[in-house]
């Protein structure tokens, strides 16, 4: 169990100086003080700070605690869940850290939904929202559920508390957010968005895609686990 509290220590301290830093009532004033790239310099830095002792006491108590499931569900049903959910992963992590949507931190502009963010709006915390349930899926000991369903929890808030600033700080965010969601497919499911094939920006697909088959090719000499591609 200390393992476990272990891990979620350090999510808190890491996600509590995320929340804190780009507050509303701290973020302003930090921005006037040391100007937006020193103050982007410094959030970087405490983030890896923290980020790093968190993926380091993971790799030290990986598989640790009380075991709850073996796969949550048969395998072969977890590990096609699996495959779909890291495969959107990449996807819309590639694509979101090269196209900057109007969810991103330093992004100005009148927002609009188009291409990804028909799919979702937050395609970064997306990704980390959809690899943490994905791993949760295979991985079932207290530590694993620990790490990776703080990515979970961290996207989910993390994204929540974005939109709630940039609804107040930018013009049109409230519409962008309400006719969008952060939940991929969400607004497309819900009818108030259409998936447009031409909008989205293939190659940066394909790129994707192949990092994606390159990392689960190598999953388990480098992460350890099962070989995700038999």
């Amino acid at each position: 169990m200390w393992k476990a509290f272990i891990i979620l220590s350090w999510w808190c301290l890491f996600g509590g100086t995320h929340l804190v830093l780009s507050s509303a009532s701290v973020r302003p004033d930090l921005v006037a003080k040391l100007g937006a790239r020193a103050f982007l310099s410094m959030y970087s830095l405490i983030a890896i700070l923290t980020f790093l002792p968190l993926v380091n006491s993971y790799a030290h108590h990986k598989h640790g605690g009380m075991q709850l499931w073996t796969t949550l569900g048969p395998f072969p049903l977890a590990k096609g869940c699996n495959l779909v959910l890291m495969t959107l992963a990449f996807v819309l992590l590639v694509y979101g850290l090269i196209s900057r949507p109007p969810s991103a931190m330093m992004v100005s502009g009148r927002p609009e939904a188009r291409g990804l963010t028909r799919i979702t709006r937050h395609p970064t915390f997306a990704a980390f929202f959809l690899f943490g349930i994905a791993h949760c899926l295979m991985n079932g000991y207290l530590t694993d559920i620990a790490f990776f369903g703080g990515f979970a929890v961290f996207s989910w808030v993390g994204a929540e508390h974005q939109d709630s600033r940039k609804v107040v700080d930018i013009p049109g965010y409230a519409e962008f957010k309400q006719a969008t969601s952060f939940v991929p497919f969400g607004a497309i499911l819900r009818g108030q968005q259409r998936l447009h094939f031409d909008e989205l920006r293939w190659p940066i697909v394909l790129l994707a895609l192949a990092i994606c088959y390159l990392v689960r090719m190598y999953h388990a000499q480098i992460f350890g686990g099962v070989l995700m591609v038999s």
